[in-house]
């Protein structure tokens, strides 16, 4: 592929440059998954899942974000801008990891909480996958981490399908990768130069768009005011809000996901509201076991995909969210389950999504010094929340990657500053997988809300079973 003589550079949209503002040492904000494979391919001579490397070289070009690298414009004059990384080394971003005897799951959990705690390399692209063998059985584990401002959590699976196959036999990119060389970067001055000479022009332009987010098409003021109300009205005082430190742990739980549809089919609510109800139920066991007060509600950040089908393939953050009170009093697994459904369904009349979409677009129009100290200063992104509550709907059918089919998908989100507690939730091939992230230095028994989860979710298998 033939360079361009032209510096190539791309501004970062306001939300995406705000997960490097609030970036902190000890708490990187890089999404990881965890994704198990079969130890062989299920074609002759197949490459299997440690070839995936190779299947990276092969499609690369098809996502020229995995080459670019973060450029900071001085004085934060601007939002950073992705640049070609003129030192591109395939091989610095994908790991090779042997796991110790016995090769077990804690010796992998271990193993994947060290990845995930340690911040990206702000000097490179901001990803990297680790290929880790040894577990028992056989199977190869791949550790995938790509930052918060190169991909949204709720889109993320689209990314992956260009490195997974829907069948054994994969696919040949189109067009093929060819040689590649790297656009010039721009200097600090080509950068700042056009700000101060088209700053009239850009102040004029500035004000004529400012109304298309507040346009006379039907705007959400009662969601407006309803998220503002929860922006500014402190959350409960629980105990996993804290200053949290640089070390993590997780767990994981895996639910069919045929008990969540059952639920939905029996009750007439979403599988979202019956995956809200079993962490409900599961932290209200963890509360009362811990000896803790057990608050009547807790506050949950739900991100919601605002991406278009015009935008479906484009990089970056196109996410909104929903602050819900989530019931963890002393309730009925059906009175949990159908106060969610009253809640979640006056958030989507409300269309408070919206409503906190519209208010995320001021920062379009606020100086990038000003949304650095915003970073900065906030202890909490997730504005009034106690916890994040991720769920990612993803293909229920085998994936491969050279050959090999894709057994187990663990997703890990980020921990934000005064949340040492995160629950990640992704469905894939009939199972809808929970992963829990924490700071053990406050939460140590991450493993006993694993297990009050596990119970809730058997109660709400049987629920669902249980003759109306």
């Amino acid at each position: 592929m033939t360079a361009s003589n032209q510096p190539f550079y791309e501004p970062l949209s306001a939300r995406d440059a705000w997960f490097l503002y609030a970036e902190r040492p000890q708490t990187p904000l890089d999404l990881g998954t965890v994704y198990v494979f079969e130890g062989s391919s299920q074609l002759p001579g197949g490459r299997g899942a440690l070839g995936v490397e190779q299947t990276v070289r092969e499609r690369i070009h098809l996502v020229p974000r995995y080459r670019q690298r973060i450029h900071r414009v001085p004085l934060n004059l601007a939002h950073p801008v992705w640049v070609d990384d003129p030192h591109f080394d395939l091989g610095a971003h994908i790991r090779r990891e042997v796991l110790a005897p016995p090769g077990d799951g804690a010796t992998l959990r271990k193993l994947v909480m060290r990845i995930l705690a340690r911040p990206l390399d702000m000097r490179r692209p901001l990803w990297e996958m680790t290929i880790v063998t040894g577990l028992r059985g056989g199977r190869v584990v791949i550790v995938n981490r790509a930052h918060h401002a190169m991909v949204d959590g709720v889109s993320s699976v689209d990314i992956l399908t260009l490195l997974l196959d829907v069948t054994p036999e994969g696919f040949t990119p189109d067009p093929p990768a060819e040689e590649w060389k790297p656009r010039p970067e721009p200097s600090n001055w080509e950068l700042i130069r056009p700000m101060l000479w088209d700053f009239r022009t850009a102040a004029k332009s500035d004000r004529s768009r400012m109304p298309a987010i507040w346009n006379t098409t039907h705007l959400p003021w009662t969601g407006l005011l309803k998220v503002l109300r929860k922006t500014m009205t402190p959350p409960p005082d629980l105990f996993f809000n804290r200053k949290i430190g640089p070390q993590r742990t997780g767990r994981g739980l895996k639910v069919p996901l045929s008990a969540f549809k059952a639920l939905k089919d029996r009750f007439g609510c979403t599988v979202n509201d019956a995956v809200l109800a079993v962490v409900s139920e599961g932290l209200h066991r963890w509360f009362t076991r811990r000896g803790e007060v057990v608050p009547e509600t807790v506050r949950v950040f739900c991100p919601v995909s605002v991406r278009g089908d015009d935008s479906h393939s484009r990089l970056g953050n196109q996410i909104s969210g929903m602050v819900l009170e989530l019931p963890t009093g002393d309730l009925s697994m059906d009175e949990r389950l159908r106060r969610i459904k009253v809640t979640t369904g006056d958030l989507k009349r409300t269309r408070q999504a919206v409503a906190a979409d519209k208010l995320a677009g001021l920062a379009d129009w606020a100086p990038p010094s000003l949304l650095v100290l915003a970073g900065r200063l906030m202890s909490n992104p997730q504005a009034g929340a106690n916890i994040n509550v991720t769920n990612i709907p993803g293909p229920q059918f085998p994936l491969y990657s050279g050959g090999a089919q894709l057994l187990e998908v663990w997703p890990f989100a980020p921990l934000y500053p005064s949340m040492g507690l995160g629950v990640a939730i992704v469905s894939y091939n009939g199972d809808a997988y929970f992963g829990l992230t924490a700071d053990p230095g406050i939460v140590p028994d991450v493993e006993e809300f694993t297990a009050t989860l596990r119970e809730a979710a058997e109660e709400c298998t049987a629920l669902a079973t249980r003759s109306a």
